[in-house]
């Protein structure tokens, strides 16, 4: 196995990593939300709202996010290098560990490297989630219109006319969520393994084209459920809300007339992510691949992670006091779960809910998911709507706070708000990789004992 391994270390960790071995060690900080190519945060737009109350208004407490730095111990020397084996175990081909804006550990393995961008897959659907944050913050959207107040085509059929935006988001429109419409799922996807390349096994062939227009395809995707009552994985929901709020932006004053224009301009760009498009699947109108198309060095996606973990929240400049972006009721919404399934919000998985609660698996659809597993037949990701979770506890017994972006592959970004970690993880789509577990991994990470199983997105995810 070829591999390329660099520590970035606190100081007090540091003697700890030199007496496991690890070679290559070198140190390196990143100051809370940093900037790619040097490039400082753009200053927050005009209209925004601030995180504070007015004064005199009591203070209200974040349900999940917490910007201020955690109060808890950096994870241990050993810990990390016991959880960076884990990880490399199943595939792994980096592991990246921030606390509150610092690089605590950074490691390569399996050919991969630093500047390397990789699929994210369906853990590019995280961005979706915050630029709606951000549009409701403009006063662009509310997450409970009617999306046919804007895509009026759906206006006479009887259940697309009641889709909103927050059911788009969540996953539980009931529109048919993979359609022959929208093309071969995978569109563009890249380097998550040989002889199971995802794209390789899912675009049909290199010659094939991308659809001429994903977004404009998906609001002819028929409606075959209930809004709002059923948790149904796949990529038109992100095509509909790419064609939406393609339209909001036309119908408003905002110089941003494209999706890719509006997400890279509000979301991205203040995040300190300033790539090209194509950096994005694109299809043949150049319309961003929302649902699984983008690829990031694990750096950039972990600067991702931080800028969500603090509140969306930017400097003007350096040694500037920190102001949120994005109103910090609208982007809490991203990690409350549905009904229909608690274990997802606004296109982020939920480890564990906004208030530390964990669904757990119980019921008819439980009892209909663990049939299935005794047949011996694989379940997709639809299949673990009921939950089946158990709980990440601390040494007190308080349950972890934990939420992800995760994408096919076993793609990962994790945010511990409370811990002030993010956490993120590539690897390849191999056999082996599809036995890793979320929660050994984060408990190896946190340095706790004992194992658990987190069932949420595996290796039939194909976005």
């Amino acid at each position: 196995m070829r591999m390329h391994r660099s520590f970035a270390c606190v100081a007090g960790s540091l003697v700890a990593l030199l007496q496991l071995g690890c070679g290559g060690i070198a140190q390196a900080q990143v100051p809370p939300a940093p900037s790619v190519g040097g490039s400082a945060p753009a200053s927050p737009p005009p209209g925004t709202k601030p995180i504070d109350p007015a004064p005199g208004a009591p203070a209200a407490r974040p349900r999940f996010l917490n910007p201020e730095p955690a109060p808890t111990p950096a994870p241990a020397a050993d810990a990390i290098a016991r959880a960076i084996a884990y990880s490399e175990r199943f595939d792994g081909r980096a592991v990246l560990i921030m606390k509150d804006g610092v690089i605590l550990a950074e490691q390569y393995a399996n050919g991969w490297s630093a500047d390397r961008p990789h699929a994210l897959a369906s853990g590019t659907k995280s961005f979706s989630g915050i630029t709606a944050a951000a549009a409701v913050t403009d006063g662009l959207i509310t997450l409970d219109e009617l999306v046919s107040d804007t895509i009026n085509e759906w206006k006479t059929d009887p259940r697309a006319s009641r889709i909103t935006v927050r059911e788009l988001l969540n996953l539980t429109s009931g529109l048919e969520p993979n359609s022959e419409l929208l093309g071969r799922q995978g569109y563009g996807i890249k380097d998550l393994g040989g002889a199971n390349d995802l794209a390789a096994r899912l675009k049909g062939g290199a010659r094939e084209k991308a659809p001429e227009n994903w977004y404009a395809a998906a609001v002819k995707v028929p409606v075959t459920a209930e809004p709002g009552r059923t948790f149904r994985y796949g990529p038109t929901h992100f095509y509909a809300w790419g064609e939406f709020l393609t339209r909001k932006l036309a119908a408003s004053s905002r110089p941003e007339r494209t999706c890719w224009d509006y997400m890279h301009e509000r979301v991205l760009k203040p995040a300190g992510l300033e790539f090209p498009k194509t950096r994005f699947a694109l299809d043949q109108q150049g319309n961003p691949n929302l649902p699984g198309g983008a690829h990031l060095t694990a750096r950039e996606w972990a600067q991702w992670g931080e800028f969500v973990r603090r509140g969306c929240a930017v400097q003007s400049e350096v040694g500037a006091a920190w102001t949120p972006g994005i109103d910090r009721e609208a982007l809490e919404q991203c990690f409350i779960g549905s009904r229909a399934n608690p274990q997802y919000g606004l296109t982020w998985w939920l480890l564990t809910g906004a208030d530390g609660s964990v669904a757990n698996a119980g019921g008819s659809e439980g009892g209909r998911m663990r049939k299935r597993l005794e047949r011996g037949e694989r379940p997709g990701l639809a299949d673990f709507a009921a939950g089946q979770t158990a709980a990440i506890r601390d040494g007190n017994g308080t349950v972890v706070k934990a939420v992800m972006a995760a994408g096919a592959g076993k793609q990962r970004l994790y945010l511990l708000p409370e811990h002030g970690l993010v956490i993120v993880r590539f690897a390849e789509m191999g056999q082996a990789g599809a036995n890793f577990n979320d929660t050994q991994f984060l408990k190896l990470v946190l340095g706790m004992a004992g194992g658990g199983t987190v069932r949420g997105p595996d290796a039939a995810d194909r976005n």
